[in-house]
This record gives structure tokens, C-alpha cells and sequence, in this order.
């Protein structure tokens, strides 16, 4: 009796767990998206004074991971002045150099402004860091926010290019300022129609 007794419980048990799997099975897919929070979020778009990037990276060594990220938002910023970078000097050159330099002068102008942009990038101001660390790996995700201003960028490429000897005949201050306002304007437009804001 007690053998029919646990066989019983048994049966019971296994249709119950096989019934409960069964209706786990067979639920309807859940509609709708699962919305992720991103660090740093609030700090990782341009506005009208400042260059900003957010980068990430996850590392099974805490250091490893931050110099990642930290590498990682430079170069959304390094990619962001790359084009700003080429389109001012080819428009710049263009105009007060003519055809015959505009080649030579936009390749220093590039390469002095180049140097500008690596040097503010290697001081950059840090506006967000977060740092967590994954339960189950271990491992570390970190988050880092740095922001270059506009204006400052601008005025230290200004000099830099004023204080070349090889375009001191070719640079004039208020064209490229001019210049390099468009350039900031048409990015600044070029982002609101590509995100929104």
C-alpha cells in the first residue's frame, strides 16, 4: 500500500511539473520592448557650446576597462572633428589660397588643426563616469563622458594657424573664424535632422 502510495505521489507530481511546463511553454509571446538605461546618457550629445562623446567598455580588469572607455569617447569626439576638420580646411584653402595652393595649404592647415584637436582631447573635460561590475562574469563595464568647448577649439586653432610661418600669407583671421562658425552651424544642423535634438 505505502509502495502505491509513493508511486501515486509521484505520477501527481511529475503531471503537475509537466502540466506547469507545459503552460510556460505555451504563453503568448510578451509584446512591447524592454527600455535599457544608458549611463551617462544626459551628458552625451553636443549642444551649441560644446563637442561631446560617451564611450564604453567592459574589461575582466578594472583599469583596463576605464583607459577603454576613456579611448573610446575621444575618438567619437576625434571622429566627429575629422570631418569638421577636413571641411574647413578645403573650404578655407579654397577661397584664399586659389586652385594652385589650395593642395599644400589645406594639407598644413589639416595637420596644424590636427595637433589642436589631439592636445584639447588629451585635455578634456571629464563630465560623466560610471564604473559597475557584472555579477556573474566579474568582469567590469565602465562609462566615460568628456566634453571639448567650441569656442576655445576654435580660438587655439586660430593661433595655432596664425603662428605658422608656412601659411603666415595665407591666413586671415576673420575669414576663418567665419569659416569655422559655418562649419560648427552645419553640424549642429546636420545632428538635429539625423537624432532630433
Amino acid at each position: 500500500m505505502k509502495k502505491l502510495v509513493l508511486f501515486a505521489s509521484i505520477a501527481c507530481l511529475c503531471l503537475t511539473g509537466c502540466k506547469s511546463k507545459q503552460q510556460v511553454a505555451y504563453q503568448a509571446p510578451q509584446s512591447g520592448r524592454v527600455e535599457i538605461e544608458i549611463p551617462c546618457k544626459e551628458t552625451g550629445f553636443d549642444d551649441a557650446d560644446y563637442f561631446r562623446g560617451t564611450g564604453t567598455a567592459t574589461n575582466v580588469n578594472q583599469q583596463n576597462a576605464r583607459k577603454a572607455a576613456l579611448d573610446a569617447a575621444k575618438s567619437i569626439i576625434r571622429g566627429k572633428l575629422g570631418g569638421f576638420v577636413q571641411g574647413l580646411a578645403s573650404d578655407y584653402s579654397t577661397t584664399v589660397a586659389g586652385q594652385a595652393a589650395a593642395e599644400k595649404v589645406q594639407r598644413l592647415m589639416e595637420n596644424e588643426m590636427n595637433e589642436v584637436v589631439e592636445r584639447m582631447l588629451n585635455d578634456a573635460e571629464q563630465i560623466c563616469e560610471k564604473l559597475y561590475q557584472i555579477p556573474n562574469t566579474g568582469h567590469y563595464e565602465s562609462w566615460f563622458s568628456l566634453q571639448i568647448p567650441k569656442k576655445e577649439m576654435v580660438n587655439n586653432m586660430e593661433k595655432a594657424l596664425s603662428d605658422s610661418e608656412e601659411l603666415e600669407i595665407y591666413f586671415k583671421r576673420d575669414q576663418f573664424r567665419k569659416y569655422a562658425e559655418q562649419k560648427i552651424k552645419e553640424m549642429k544642423e546636420a545632428r538635429k535632422e539625423a537624432t532630433g535634438r
